[in-house]
């Protein structure tokens, strides 16, 4: 005969309960590891970045040059009476509706993209402007009040107050704009919800 003995069953249940313990801290104190799983924002988070990229490194303007914003595609873009065949060539979309093209199915999400120019030296309710072309003065932004908006950088229904938004920003630059203040840089905004 020999001391040694085989596991008891005080053995297992002493170490499945440390176990058990364990496991359950871990998903109740630790709730970023189930995330994923479990929220349903990861799809819009996703469309937002990948549309926002897609615009602010080629789709508006030259691939080449990324974050420069073509004048003619912006305008093209946000105007909402162009359809396919308007599209200048050199602009990286096509389709006839903005769900086209920035590539989002419609049915399931909703996308609204603006371009806003922002005056350091504003109020803060007045800050943000959006970005408009004139037919005359080119790119203004739309509190400039000597022009007017023929077509305004936005597209895309506005967001409901109840809705669960995700909103993706990049910096752009508009070559030739005429805002009035510092700089041509702006905002571009993509909103999924």
């Amino acid at each position: 005969m020999t001391d040694t003995r085989a596991q008891s069953p005080l053995d297992f249940a002493i170490a499945m309960g440390i176990f058990l313990v364990a496991v359950t801290f871990v998903f109740t104190f630790i709730p970023s590891l189930t995330a994923p799983f479990v929220e349903g924002n990861q799809d819009r988070s996703a469309t937002a970045d990948r549309v926002a990229s897609h615009l602010a490194e080629g789709a508006l303007g030259d691939p080449t040059d990324p974050f420069v914003v073509n004048e003619t595609c912006a305008t093209v873009f946000f105007d909402a009476s162009t359809d396919d065949g308007d599209i200048p060539s050199g602009c990286g979309y096509s389709g006839d509706d903005t769900d086209e093209r920035v590539g989002v199915d419609g049915d399931r999400l909703r996308v609204n993209v603006t371009v806003e120019q922002v005056d350091p030296d504003a109020s803060r309710d007045a800050r943000f402007r959006t970005v408009c072309h004139d037919d005359t003065h080119g790119v203004v932004h739309e509190a400039n009040g000597s022009t007017g908006c023929d077509v305004r950088y936005t597209v895309g229904d506005e967001p409901s107050d109840s809705s669960s938004i995700v909103v993706a920003r990049r910096v752009v630059t508009i070559p030739g704009c005429s805002f009035g203040v510092r700089s041509c840089d702006a905002i571009m905004k993509v909103r999924v919800w």
